[in-house]
């Protein structure tokens, strides 16, 4: 076949194009020092670097997230370090405080150091690391005016509503109670969810649906699904008037269907039951009844439930003439029901629901909200939004409480980073886990309330009583010094009931004739004050407490018959005991915050690891990425000196082919 030279020249011109191409090539190479710069470079091998440079930015994503977290899991660390040195502070503090030789005036200046470290311990606890609350759990951000920051200094903790206590009913004229002290099933709604039962749990009273303790379990039986709870305070009340001389008779005085009097001959009763006759029948009773007696020094008696029950009172017109209970001046046999009331409470804002009866809203009843004792609109609940008759009250006041310490954060969840498309690394812990649990702000206030001489919660007496039974009078006699005898006078104890807000002072003065009262009979009008338990020991000491610590707090503000003294308690041991007890508890909180802070070390731990496996993953991938994509500028050197060489000698044999004339080709 002949070859033209147009065909030789179109062929010179193609290779000489390709190898000036292909050298282009492979300066693009060396000068981006990258393999492809476009896909259609090497579209099969740029579809796997692309996968992995997608890889790499993810791994970059999360590296950047474990820097984060390991300055979240540092800030934490250091803020509980920070709150324990606090602590430990706040020990030696107490153990400067306790010692004999500090007078309560050195030790308010004590309580007022104290106090500095609460304050510190909450700012600390509301640490920000690059603008994030670190024990904010989930709710690192996001807080409102009304709840600024996770710890909250002098608020109570969650929301709450107390319920006032319904009236006293006459169970005589009315054989049921009136549909406002009953809670009705699915009257109330809470958070949405209706109250469908009401279960008296077998509570023994003629108003069992009206009972405070039967409210509060039908609310509680459904908490978890409404995250509202329900407490109670139990029935107290005080007669009208002091018990006088006279008889007491079969039926003259019932409790709670108990027949106090049941002797087929009568009882006699000393003018204000100085010798402790009447104030005795009725506790000898108290496991039947559920309800136990004390009296002042004036003769009142006063009668509390031990639990929700109501307290149901019968008397005749001599029962309560003596007695001093119902109404002493009415000419009539009487029987009164007196109630408790009920406390909500939950961590978050709560909506409550009311069915509603004529005559409607506006001044419709709200009949589940009065048999809580929250129907009358804001002056009633102190909710500035709550409406009279309309059915609907939503609890959102944040409640003032000083030195208690509220936490508005996520009590759930802990602060985590990704570290993987389903895998998360918690780096943080929620407020109420890491701190609020340890009981740090509990122990510290309680300590400075110790030091200042208030809200005590128990004592025991340190000199032993070798006979509860003998008179006090018959007692002294084997006493020399009369700092060491009874007299006759009066205690008054002061109890604080902290879970209605602002807390509540009562004030009981309990008379003391030596004549008549025995040891063990103290110890039963001490037991009859509401918030309090009284009782001996085996050793013969003398024991004071609260019936409810988190609730209850007491302090004895005075006691002229030096009886308390005899016994061995007086304010000093007050407060050297409840000192030695914060001391104790002091140590239960550094143990629990050093536990909290060897979690974050291991956090800490496990963060290293990652990194370290994210490290070599990355290396990992950029290897193989360079593999990919970058030149090899050896072989890119070496490939574009053969292609200078090709070039070369396709340019001399062209211009060699270029000389041929047309004789050649004949």
């Amino acid at each position: 076949m002949r070859t033209t030279l147009n065909t030789i020249y179109t062929m010179i011109g193609n290779n000489l194009s390709k190898i000036t191409t292909d050298m282009a090539k492979i300066n693009s190479r060396i000068s981006s020092g990258m393999e492809m710069s476009k896909i259609s470079d090497d579209p099969v091998n740029m579809v796997g670097v692309l996968g992995m440079r997608s890889t790499l930015a993810e791994i970059n994503q999360y590296q950047d997230n474990m820097i984060f977290g390991n300055s979240m899991i540092a800030a934490s660390e250091e803020a509980l370090t920070g709150i324990k040195d606090m602590v430990l502070q706040s020990r030696n503090q107490a153990l400067i405080a306790i010692n004999d030789s500090q007078t309560p005036e050195t030790r308010l200046y004590v309580a007022e150091e104290v106090h500095a470290y609460l304050e510190q311990s909450v700012t600390v606890a509301n640490t920000r690391w690059d603008g994030k609350y670190v024990f904010g759990g989930f709710r690192t951000t996001g807080y409102t005016d009304a709840e600024p920051m996770p710890f909250m200094l002098g608020y109570i903790d969650g929301y709450q509503i107390n319920g006032e206590t319904p009236v006293s009913l006459d169970y005589d004229s009315l054989p049921d109670p009136p549909i406002e002290y009953q809670l009705v099933p699915d009257d109330l709604e809470i958070n949405g969810i209706p109250v469908s039962t009401v279960n008296p749990d077998g509570i023994s009273d003629v108003y069992t649906s009206a009972s405070a303790a039967a409210k509060a379990d039908a609310i509680n039986l459904i908490s978890d699904e409404t995250g509202v709870t329900a407490e109670v305070t139990p029935a107290f009340l005080q007669n009208n008037a002091s018990v006088t001389a006279g008889t007491m008779n079969i039926g003259d005085l019932v409790i709670n269907g108990v027949d106090i009097f049941p002797a087929v001959t009568g009882t006699d009763i000393v003018d204000r039951d100085t010798d402790n006759v009447l104030l005795n029948a009725i506790n000898d009773v108290q496991g039947a009844t559920g309800v136990v007696a004390t009296r002042d020094a004036s003769g009142q008696l006063a009668l509390k439930a031990i639990d929700g029950r109501n307290v149901h009172i019968e008397t005749t017109v001599n029962g309560s003439a003596v007695s001093g209970f119902n109404d002493p001046a009415a000419a009539v046999d009487q029987d009164r029901v007196y109630f408790g009331s009920v406390q909500l409470m939950s961590d978050r804002t709560f909506m409550l629901e009311s069915t509603l009866t004529p005559p409607y809203p506006p001044g419709g009843l709200e009949p589940a909200f009065s048999a809580l004792g929250i129907s009358g609109g804001s002056t009633v609940t102190g909710e500035s939004s709550d409406l009279p008759g309309d059915g609907k009250l939503s609890v959102q006041n944040i409640l003032r409480l000083d030195n208690n310490v509220r936490y508005t954060g996520d009590r759930e969840n802990d602060a985590e980073i990704k570290v993987g498309a389903k895998s998360t690394i918690e780096v943080a812990k929620n407020g109420q886990d890491a701190i609020a649990d340890t009981a740090v702000f509990t122990v510290l206030k309680e300590l400075e309330d110790y030091l200042r001489g208030r809200n005590y919660t128990f004592v025991t007496g340190i000199h032993a009583e070798e006979d509860r039974y003998a008179t006090l009078e018959t007692i002294n006699e084997g006493k020399e010094l009369l700092d060491e005898q009874f007299q006759d006078g009066e205690m008054t104890i002061t109890v604080t009931d902290h879970s209605v807000y602002p807390p509540e002072d009562f004030e009981m003065l309990i008379p003391v004739d030596i004549s008549e009262d025995t040891p063990d009979d103290i110890a039963a009008k001490l037991n009859g004050v509401p918030g309090l338990s009284s009782s001996w020991d085996d050793t013969g000491h003398l024991h004071i407490e609260s019936s409810d610590p988190d609730r209850y707090t007491f302090n004895v503000s005075c006691d002229s018959s030096n009886t308390l003294k005899v016994f061995g308690i007086d304010w000093h041991e007050l407060q050297i005991q409840g000192l030695t007890q914060s001391l104790a508890d002091i140590d239960e909180v550094l143990s629990s915050l050093s536990t909290q802070i060897s979690d974050f070390g291991a956090r800490a731990n496990r963060m290293s690891i990652q990194t370290q496996i994210y490290s070599n993953l990355e290396l990992a991938n950029q290897t193989n990425l360079s593999e990919k994509q970058d030149t090899d500028l050896t072989e890119a050197i070496l490939d574009l000196k053969s292609k200078e060489v090709a070039y070369q000698a396709a340019l001399s044999a062209a211009a060699k082919t270029m000389q041929l004339s047309l004789v050649d080709y004949l």
